[in-house]
Order: structure tokens, then C-alpha cells, then sequence
């Protein structure tokens, strides 16, 4: 069955281009699932390369999908954030930014650190070596794609139990949370691609849910 799936980072990394008129710049990448993630690796980065010119960054962090007027799904990210720290305004926040939307890659911190060597690269420069620094570690890495899903709650009664179960398997769910008591109670995830065929099964099977 189809899926709909996004791309993301399953580990670390880093990657250092050539020099560009003495200037270093390498690219630090970490997978995030949180604000609060990604702000403590930049604070870890900061640290660690207390040295350094800049550590400039950018992060994308959550996935939503809406569908546009021919019923294509559009993936987009939840929340972002980026910063310039102290380059010319605009000439690193936004093109690491920029691949990063470009490749649709999600959930993922990028920190492109620069110790500068007296050389100025201007602008256009700025622009060309931040973004050279971002593409080079994606022709580098292996990238996961993971399942973009949504949850469900149900509520329904043991005899259902045998009906529920068939659902689950057919539709790929996961139980993330279960309570047998008078009714079993569960929340599930599943993919969004099978959101409203699965609302209409359970419908048809008297299963309560809500999203």
C-alpha cells in the first residue's frame, strides 16, 4: 500500500569543504524531533567552538502535509529557525535554509561553523560558500524516510477486539497507548495516507474514535 513518507537523518554528522581564500567552513548535522533539541545542540556547538568567526545555523523541525488543488500531497515543516550570528545579513541563514527546503529534508539541525582567515568573500561570496558547505555533506550521507503519521483515539468494546486487530494490520497501525478496563482504550498512529479510509472502517465496524 502506499505511504506517504518524508526524509530525515538517522545519526550525526559532519563534513568540512576545502578552504575558500583561507576561511574554513564545515557543516555539523544533527536529526532533531524538538525545539528544545535543536537549541541544545546550537548551545553545544557554540561551546565547543567557542573559536570560531560565526556558527551559523538553520533547523527544521516537525512535518505537516496538506493537499493542494489536484489533490497532491505538500509536505511542510511544522516549525523553523535560523540565524546569521553575526554574518552579513542574509548570506548564511538563508541559503543552508534554502537546501534544506529545497531537498525537502525534515527534522534536521544544520550548524555551518566558519573561522574566517582574513580574506573578505563579500556577498555573493557569503551566499556561494555557505551554500557549497550545506550540499556537500547531502551527496555524502544516507538519508531514512519515515512514515508521516497521525494519531487516533478509540474506544470500543472486547467483542470488537478481533475487528480492531484486523485494522491495525491492514492499515500498518501502531498502538502507542492501551487500557482494558470496561472498553479497551487505545491510541494508535498511522499513516496519513490511510487517515480517512480508516475513519470509514470503523464507522462501518462501530468503532469510536477521535483524532
Amino acid at each position: 500500500m502506499q505511504k506517504i513518507v518524508y526524509k530525515t537523518l538517522q545519526s550525526p554528522s559532519k563534513f568540512e569543504i576545502p578552504k575558500i581564500k583561507g576561511s574554513r567552513f564545515f557543516a555539523t548535522i544533527f536529526p532533531i524531533d524538538s525545539k528544545e533539541q535543536a537549541e541544545t545542540y546550537i548551545e553545544e556547538m557554540r561551546k565547543t567552538y567557542y573559536d570560531a568567526t560565526h556558527n551559523c545555523y538553520a533547523w527544521r523541525s516537525g512535518v505537516q502535509a496538506n493537499q493542494d488543488l489536484f489533490w497532491n500531497w505538500i509536505l511542510t515543516s511544522k516549525l523553523q529557525r535560523s540565524s546569521d550570528d553575526w554574518e552579513p545579513a542574509n548570506t548564511a541563514w538563508k541559503p543552508i535554509l534554502s537546501v534544506l527546503t529545497g531537498e525537502e529534508i525534515f527534522d534536521v539541525l544544520v550548524v555551518v561553523t566558519r573561522y574566517f582567515w582574513g580574506t573578505l568573500l563579500g556577498v555573493w561570496g557569503l551566499i556561494q560558500a555557505y551554500t557549497q558547505a550545506t550540499k556537500e555533506w547531502i551527496q555524502n550521507l544516507d538519508f531514512v524516510y519515515r512514515s508521516l503519521e497521525t494519531e487516533l483515539d478509540l474506544d470500543y468494546s472486547y467483542d470488537q477486539l478481533s475487528s480492531a486487530q484486523y485494522l491495525f494490520d491492514k492499515y500498518e497501525c501502531r498502538v502507542l497507548q492501551e487500557q482494558y478496563s470496561e472498553q479497551v482504550r487505545q491510541k494508535i498512529a498511522v499513516n496519513i495516507w490511510y487517515v480517512e479510509s480508516l475513519k470509514r472502517e470503523f464507522v462501518d465496524r462501530q468503532l469510536r474514535f477521535s483524532c
